[in-house]
């Protein structure tokens, strides 16, 4: 009786990562940081495409100094563009892999805007520690991270109340390949339009698509969030 009663309270609170899609590499081990580093660009050259865009995007729809946050930065290319495009207060990089942190440090660690978090943004709470309200939050091919797509609302929920009024989270990330996995992990853009709408973001809109790559944003409310201060 007693196993039954267990067994009965595990079926009603399921994993919630049960059908979650592993990731085939660490890049919290340098070795395969340093792989993904070596073929990022190489296999995906129109990157520099869409990291231009999103330096454009800012200039054009947020007024300057800029506060950003950026999510999953690998080796920094996307910090470097922007903080050589835009007027910037403050920049701050967050990710989980130390030897990507490393990178970050050694392509960016001499401009004064430039901070650096090393933290999980698929773990509960990692906000806390972060100093709001930011006028951006980007994150280029790391929303895929939270390892399936059904979590992306969630962490767009999360991200909302560090954005100031008016601020925008811009997401880049590439269309599902024809296979389970993919399909599981990777949003389509009209599944990432309906998650930043469910977060309460508005203007949700798709900026550039290129060679699978899309680049879409949403705009913070302006009468919630977090003022600036």
């Amino acid at each position: 009786m007693r196993f039954r009663a267990t067994l009965a309270r595990v079926s009603s609170h399921p994993d919630p990562h049960h059908d979650d899609v592993p990731s085939p590499i660490d890049l919290r081990e340098e070795t395969d940081a340093a792989a993904w580093v070596a073929a990022a660009d190489v296999t995906r050259p129109w990157r520099a495409q869409v990291r231009t865009a999103i330096a454009e995007l800012l200039r054009a729809e947020l007024p300057p100094p800029l506060r950003i946050l950026e999510l999953g930065p690998g080796p920094g290319l996307l910090a470097e563009v922007v903080l050589g495009a835009c007027q910037v207060e403050s920049y701050t990089l967050l990710d989980f892999s130390a030897p990507m942190l490393a990178r970050c440090r050694q392509r960016l660690g001499g401009h004064p805007a430039v901070h650096f978090v090393q933290d999980d943004f698929t773990r509960s709470g990692w906000t806390a520690a972060l100093v709001s309200p930011f006028d951006a939050v980007l994150a280029m091919q790391a929303v895929h991270e939270v390892r399936h797509k059904r979590h992306v609302p969630r962490l767009y929920a999360q991200i909302v109340p560090v954005l100031r009024p008016g601020g925008r989270l811009v997401v880049s990330d590439h269309t599902p390949f024809d296979s389970d996995r993919h399909r599981a992990l990777h949003s389509t853009e009209h599944e990432q339009h309906a998650a930043l709408a469910a977060a309460g973001l508005g203007e949700v809109t798709t900026h550039l698509i290129v060679q699978g790559l899309y680049l879409c944003s949403g705009r913070a409310p302006l009468g919630g969030g977090v003022g600036r201060g």
